[in-house]
């Protein structure tokens, strides 16, 4: 590198230009971005206080009623609901999907949710990370079978979460005190 190389260089070295370029890059990236649009927050999805979406119009108004009732008295007296969802999704992930659309309906790490997969022929019980200690994985599994597996193979879907619903708000009475 010749003298006018040198001379470049000894420019970078003086702070107030680092400063300078520091700032000139800042304000550029601030620029790009803005123009680009930053992430965009996902929609929470607003199932109403009664934390039932029947999406795959399965569940009578008389059920909706009964567990959105259902889940004002958990709420208040427990901290925790028992949310429903019915959809036909149909495919293998649906306890990951499940978790994504408990994340939108703004369940908290204290709630249930029972999900319903029509076109799948599929349930499933999820409980927030709170409750995972005393109401397992396995739990969630027996106590979705045991409470909900004939009503929902003989497609009566409002015995079924009614069934398991009304066995988890037992369950919150006798071990969950918030």
């Amino acid at each position: 590198m010749g003298e006018e190389g040198n001379n470049c260089m000894q420019v970078f070295k003086k702070q107030s230009v680092a400063w300078a370029i520091t700032a000139v890059l800042i304000v550029l990236a601030i620029v790009i971005g803005v123009s680009k649009g930053g992430p965009t927050a996902q929609p929470v999805e607003e199932p109403g206080r009664s934390y039932v979406l029947d999406e795959a119009d399965v569940l009578s108004s008389k059920t909706e009623n009964k567990l959105a009732q259902q889940n004002q008295q958990t709420r208040s007296k427990y901290g925790a609901v028992v949310a429903v969802l019915t959809v036909n999704y149909g495919k293998e992930d649906f306890g990951q999907y499940l978790m994504n659309r408990a994340d939108k309906m703004g369940l908290t790490n204290a709630d249930f949710i029972i999900g319903l997969d029509i076109s799948g022929d599929n349930y499933w019980l999820l409980q927030g990370i709170d409750l995972a200690d005393v109401f397992t994985d396995d739990l969630c599994s027996n106590y979705a079978y045991r409470y909900m597996e004939d009503d929902f193979a003989r497609r009566d879907y409002d015995g079924a979460v009614l069934a398991l619903s009304g066995a988890l708000e037992d369950w919150l009475q006798d071990n969950w005190n918030r």
